[in-house]
Parts: structure tokens; sequence; C-alpha cells
């Protein structure tokens, strides 16, 4: 069984003498994310949670998943209350999310460039676009970064589909991944494929090092949009107002809970608020110039 992360707070429980006997223990809140590389973010959105219990008056836990996966199988099995999701975890909730309503993600500022894109990289000298790669595919290793990744997994293989490359796996020769964003372009120049896809916060950061990494630039997507925070169905409605309200306002509440919370994301580095949305903020991913995306295919693959 995999190991999951938990950190919570010390309860002091009040026992209420009288004709009734004693009043039972508030059930905790769940507040939890998902561990990416080594990093399981419990002390980035623990900030959060301290908001949380006061705003609620309730205890609150906060639990860290493994992976991606592991954290949208305990969401469908009922078992977190707050979730900070990525967008292919919350794209692959949707296809039975019986339990969580999409409340807030957070937004960049206005004029922002560049914060969150999927960058495909060749290290192959007879690739040098898009419109060999059909042709080409099966002599090609293609390497994404994890299948829980939205910039290093889903969002390429939504642009591969367009090309008519619907299935990877059975289309190039071979594919892999490279475990994060860091060691697929490391595994790449070292020539463990042909092409990779990562997120452009690490493109841009191996483009500082060396300029000669725009060489191997084959796409770079449009902005992303970033996950969404959920709530389950089961709290209440004015508990769901509350949390709302309170990540609405967080950036002016409590500057530094949201700073503590977008440092455990890279793409969430130019956000500037939170923002209330509903899943039909998610429709790009479904429908692109008009026509449906192959989306519900790609996410099948990774329907955990």
């Amino acid at each position: 069984m995999k190991k999951v992360f938990s950190s919570t707070i010390s309860i002091t429980v009040l026992l209420v003498f009288g004709s009734f006997g004693c009043s039972e223990p508030q059930r905790s809140i769940k507040l939890a994310t998902y561990t990416y590389a080594t990093d399981n973010r419990l002390d980035k959105i623990e900030p959060l949670a301290v908001n949380l219990r006061a705003a609620l008056g309730r205890p609150v836990e906060t639990t860290s998943y493994p992976d991606v996966a592991s954290f949208v199988a305990a969401i469908k099995a009922d078992e977190v209350d707050i979730a900070l999701i990525n967008t292919l975890g919350y794209l692959v909730l949707a296809l039975d999310n019986k339990h969580m309503t999409p409340v807030a993600t957070l937004k960049v500022k206005k004029g922002a460039e560049d914060n969150y894109k999927t960058a495909v990289l060749t290290n192959n000298d007879k690739i040098k676009s898009l419109d060999l790669l059909q042709a080409n595919a099966k002599s090609l290793t293609m390497m994404f970064v994890a299948e829980g990744s939205t910039s290093g997994n889903l969002v390429p293989r939504l642009m591969l589909s367009s090309l008519g490359l619907k299935s990877p796996e059975s289309d190039f020769g071979q594919v892999t991944f490279g475990g994060n964003h860091t060691s697929t372009f490391q595994k790449l120049e070292a020539g463990e494929a042909d092409l990779c896809a990562i997120g452009s916060n690490e493109y841009f950061k191996q483009l500082e090092k060396d300029s000669t990494t725009a060489n191997r630039l084959l796409w770079m997507s449009e902005e992303i949009p970033l996950g969404p925070v959920l709530i389950n169905k089961r709290m209440t409605k004015a508990e769901r107002q509350t949390i709302s309200n309170l990540l609405f306002a967080l950036h002016e509440e409590d500057s530094l809970a949201l700073d503590a919370l977008k440092s455990g994301w890279s793409e969430a580095q130019q956000a500037e608020k939170f923002y209330p949305i509903d899943d039909a903020y998610y429709n790009s991913f479904r429908q692109m110039n008009g026509n449906a995306t192959d989306l519900a295919t790609i996410l099948q693959q990774f329907n955990y």
C-alpha cells in the first residue's frame, strides 16, 4: 500500500456532562493534495489550513497523496473534503465525478506571459518541424513527463492527436516517461529520446542556462488553465460559501498563505488570486476551434 503523508492538528475534546450525556467531537475536515517528485507540499498548504480552521471553527487535517492517481482514487472513494488538484487530475475525475464541485482556481495577472505552457523539444536533427512527425513517428522515441502531468502528458497528447497521432503508444516506436520535468529534459539531452514534452517553466529555465536550447523547440502551447480547488458536496451550503469567500479574499487577508500555496506549484508563480469557476471553465480542453477533441479517449487511458 502506498504511503500517505498526514499532518493533523491536536484536538482538545470538551466533554459536556448533562442529562443528555457528552457531546460528540467534530469530524476533521480533510484538506488534501498530491506529492510532486519528493515534495508532499504539506508545508505549502498548512497556512491555508490554519485559515480554514479559524473560519470554520472545525479541526482540519492536511494530507498528501503519493501521486495524482492515488489522489483521484481517494476523491472517488469520498475520502476528501477540500482538494487542491491539477488540471489533468480534475479532468480525469470529471469523467465520473460524484462528490466534488470545482469552486475556484488561481489565475495569472493580466499581461502575464509564458506562465504555464507545454514545450515539445527534439533531439533528432531530422525532426525540425511538427509536419515531419507523423511520417517518421514509427522510428522515434517520445518521452512524456509522467501520467499525472498536465503540461507534460495531457496537453502534448491533445496536440499529437490533432496531427493524427491519436495513440502515441501505438504510433511511435517507443513511449517513455521521464519522471519530472527536469529529468525529462536531461534524458532528452542524454539521447534517451528523440522528442520530449515538458512544462514551459522548465524549458525557460534550461534556455537561461544554454541559449541553444531554443534550437530544440518544436512547439509551444497556449496558456494552460490551472487546476481547481474542489469542495465536497456533503459539506453544508454555509461551509462551502465560507471556504469560497476565504479563498477569494486570501490575497488581501493573508497574502503569505497565498504565497505559500503558490510556492508548491511552479505553474502558479505568476498567479494573482483565486477566482470563482465551475466545470465549464475547462471546456477549452473538450473543444478546440469549434470541434470536439479526443480528450475523453485520452483521459480513459488515465482513468484511475
